[in-house]
């Protein structure tokens, strides 16, 4: 029966192809995009399209992480490292063919600095100077906004000067960026908020989009006007979307997509063990930079005693939820800072500990659990959050004597939950936008919107704004590193695993590798045997 109504999907999924001519490339990240706007978007798959459609000034490398000339052919550093100047390419177009200038960018970083745009990734910009007080100006009254006073400078179509506040070690990572990336001016201005759907959108990365038909497929085709056209081996490309990670799996074993970055969490240990045995050599895997956790509302009831908190988290054996929970071979996180960060080091972090766990919850006046009421987790419906939950339930009666139970709901209401600090304890997830510590540290500072947790210590606060100012990149690190102890030592959050990726690479197909910032470089792929001038699907 299994085997027949595999057949019968993968016949469904064969006959749902795209008319027209066949595309070089097949793949799918799972669910629909939300946005293709890079200023307003915030979703992981969202900015791996953006990295296909749009260029910043830099560009991460996927294999290295290191940013590489994008836009900006070059760029100059003043000595204090508070001025950077980029150079920007003069063959640089946008897919109208119309070149892409400095004042493109200038635009673009104002719009999203304009609290009309609502960008959720407004504060990226903030490291350029003037540019938070410009925003928080404009959001009390527009009028009183002075962008004079915001360090970009035009200095002609192809020099854009930036200043920052103060040095800022990962500014070049940050250019990279979706929020970086410049968006047409003449679209978004004559089409409004359907400036991103065909025939309106204008984009100026190694593809442009051809057609989008949501929740089903979009389709990109080489960028003719693109910088490095020449190079770019794939001339169209398709995009799929499958809701269900189970679906993506069977589409790319059917042979319907070449290449899926969503694999169902019950299927990787197979498929890990198929690779170690010499029996596929489709799978890549890696470790992704991002952090499973649990957020605790320090405003409610006990939980407002670190001691209980810290009783939670010492309580806790990270290798069950792993293996029968998670499933996809994640390694346990003790510290929040996930490893690959340019040589930051995280402090020593929580480990089990059940006696000291239970003197403390004895300590904060609940022996064994008692007095507690019962506590509830917050996850929202899908993928693996209740398995979870459940084993963390287990133990925490086990190890405590505490009653705990599960709370489900939809994606959106959850947000809300959670921003408003309605809950107990809530599961979480975080992804590092760049590779610096300060990417996953600065959230919990005081009033931080991402914070959450109703969480606040000054010498946190002051150890993150020591970091920003301090050029010295060892005592940078040092700070960082000071001031993960405290976030360790209070716990208002719970680390439980570090995330990993599985993909799954059609033979042949060359350039994809596991990044840990989840990125393709889509114009360096190619099918092996084939050149730019002879592109074509594998067969």
């Amino acid at each position: 029966m299994a085997l027949a109504a595999a057949a019968v999907m993968g016949a469904t999924l064969l006959a749902y192809r795209s008319q027209g001519p066949p595309p070089d490339l097949v793949w799918t990240g799972g669910t629909e995009v939300t946005t293709l706007d890079p200023g307003t978007m915030t979703a992981l798959n969202d900015g791996r399209v953006a990295g296909a459609l749009f260029e910043g000034l830099a560009v991460l490398d996927a294999d290295t992480l290191q940013p590489r000339p994008g836009v900006a052919h070059r760029w100059d550093i003043s000595a204090d490292s508070l001025t950077y100047t980029f150079h920007l390419r003069p063959e640089a177009r946008w897919s109208n063919g119309r070149p892409v200038t400095a004042d493109d960018f200038a635009w673009s970083w104002r719009r999203v600095l304009s609290p009309e745009t609502a960008a959720e990734y407004a504060y990226m910009l903030y490291p350029i100077r003037g540019a938070k007080a410009y925003y928080e100006a404009a959001v009390k009254d527009p009028a009183s906004a002075d962008w004079s006073q915001v360090g970009i400078r035009v200095e002609g179509p192809h020099r854009l000067v930036v200043g920052l506040e103060q040095p800022c070690a990962y500014f070049l990572d940050l250019t990279a960026f979706h929020t970086y990336m410049p968006v047409p001016r003449e679209a978004v201005e004559t089409h409004g908020d359907r400036w991103t759907l065909p025939p309106h959108i204008v984009s100026n990365g190694a593809y442009r989009l051809l057609s989008w038909t949501f929740r089903s497929r979009m389709v990109w085709e080489k960028n003719p006007h693109y910088w490095n056209a020449d190079n770019v081996a794939l001339g169209r490309i398709e995009v799929r979307v499958y809701e269900q990670s189970n679906t993506a799996l069977l589409a790319y074993e059917t042979g319907v997509v070449d290449l899926t970055t969503e694999v169902p969490s019950l299927s990787i240990q197979p498929l890990l063990e198929a690779q170690r045995s010499g029996r596929r050599s489709d799978v890549l895997f890696g470790p992704r930079l991002g952090t499973y956790f649990y957020r605790f509302n320090c405003k409610f009831g006990p939980l407002k005693d670190a001691r209980v908190r810290r009783a939670l988290v010492l309580a806790i054996d990270r290798r069950p939820i792993i293996d029968r929970a998670a499933r996809g071979d994640q390694k346990p996180a003790y510290a929040f800072v996930p490893p690959g960060m340019r040589g930051y080091v995280p402090p020593e972090g929580v480990p089990e500990d059940v006696e000291q766990a239970r003197r403390l919850l004895a300590e904060a006046g609940y022996p064994g659990g008692k007095g507690m009421d019962e506590l509830a987790i917050l996850v929202n419906r899908g993928s693996d959050h209740v398995p979870i939950a459940q084993v963390l339930m287990e133990q925490w009666k086990k190890n405590l004597g505490l009653n705990v139970r599960v709370e489900q709901v939809e994606w959106k209401v959850f947000l809300d939950v959670i921003h408003k600090l309605e809950y107990q304890i809530a599961r979480a997830g975080w992804f590092g936008d760049y590779l610096d510590p300060n990417t996953f540290l600065d959230m919990f500072v005081t009033g931080g919107g991402n914070n959450e947790t109703g969480w606040s210590n000054g010498e946190y606060d002051a150890l993150i704004e020591a970091a920003a100012r301090e050029a010295d990149l060892t005592r940078r690190k040092d700070l960082f590193r000071q001031a993960e102890r405290i976030l360790l030592r209070e716990v208002p959050i719970m680390p439980i695993y570090y995330y990993t990726s599985a993909f799954l690479v059609r033979p042949g197909l060359e350039g994809v590798v596991p990044s840990r910032l989840n990125r393709i470089d889509f114009d360096r792929l190619r099918w092996q045997g084939r050149t730019p001038a002879d592109p074509g699907r594998a067969p």
